[in-house]
C-alpha cells in the first residue's frame, strides 16, 4: 500500500530534522548524503529508514538525534567489519570506548557507527520474517531522492518491541496521526504484532488511544 499523505510533507521534512538537531544542540545531519553513504557501505542492499526519522515522516514527531536504518543481519556484519578494518570511506568510524559498536538482545542487533559526527545505527530485528517484511515493503519517497522508509504499520510494531513508556507514547502518537490522515491497516498491524509476540501490548496501546477518543 502506497501512502500519498505524509504527516509532514517531504519539502518540510528536512527542515524539521534540522530544527530537531538544533533543539538538541547537535550538528545538523545531512540526511540524504548519509543515506547515500549507507547505501555505498552496504553495497546497495535492501534497507529502510526506521526510528525517529520515520516517525517524523508519518507522525510529525519533532525530536530525534540519529539515523536508524534496518538491514539484514549479514549486511550489518559486513558493514561493521568494513569500517572496523578501515576498508570503507574514512568518514565512517566506530564509537570510541567505553561506547560499544555492537549491541544485541532478544529483539534486535545493532551496529553503532559514526559518519562525520552523526550517529548511524544499522539494525536487524531478530524475527527474520518481520525484518524481511520491513525491507521488502519499504516505501521510496520521490521528493527525498527516493530514500526508502518503513511503512507506518510496521513502524508501529517496532514501537511495540521497545520497552518503556516512551515507546508506548510513540505508538499512540503514530496511531493518532495516521487516523487523522486516513488510517492504517490495523489487521496488518495485529498480524505482525502477534508474529513478534506483542499482540497484548498492541491492545493496551489501542486502549490508550481510545481513551483519548481518537479511534
Amino acid at each position: 500500500m502506497a501512502y500519498a499523505v505524509f504527516a509532514l510533507e517531504p519539502a518540510r521534512f528536512l527542515g524539521s530534522i534540522d530544527a530537531s538537531r538544533d533543539t538538541l544542540g547537535k550538528p545538523r545531519m545531512k540526511l540524504l548524503e548519509i543515506v547515500s553513504r549507507v547505501r555505498e557501505l552496504t553495497k546497495n542492499a535492501d534497507y529502510a529508514v526506521i526510528g525517529g526519522l520515520a516517525q517524523i515522516l508519518w507522525a510529525r514527531k519533532t525530536h530525534t538525534d540519529d539515523l536508524d536504518v534496518a538491514l539484514s543481519s549479514a549486511v550489518i556484519n559486513e558493514a561493521h567489519a568494513s569500517v572496523g578494518k578501515m576498508l570503507a570511506d574514512p568518514a565512517w568510524a566506530l564509537p570510541q570506548s567505553p561506547d560499544s559498536s555492537r549491541e544485541s538482545d532478544e529483539v534486535f542487533e545493532v551496529c553503532h557507527l559514526l559518519y562525520q559526527g552523526s550517529v548511524v545505527d544499522l539494525i536487524a530485528f531478530k524475527n527474520s520474517r518481520f525484518n524481511r517484511e520491513i525491507l521488502t515493503t519499504s516505501q521510496a519517497v520521490h521528493e527525498l531522492d527516493e530514500v526508502r522508509f518503513i511503512r507506518p504499520e510496521l513502524l508501529l510494531v517496532t514501537h511495540l518491541l521497545r520497552p518503556g513508556p516512551g515507546a508506548a507514547l510513540a505508538a499512540v502518537e503514530l496511531i493518532i496521526a495516521r487516523q487523522r490522515l486516513g488510517g492504517m491497516d490495523m489487521n496488518e498491524v495485529q498480524r505482525w504484532s502477534d508474529e513478534v509476540g506483542r499482540g497484548e501490548r498492541l491492545q493496551r496501546v489501542l486502549t490508550q488511544a481510545r481513551s483519548l477518543d481518537i479511534i
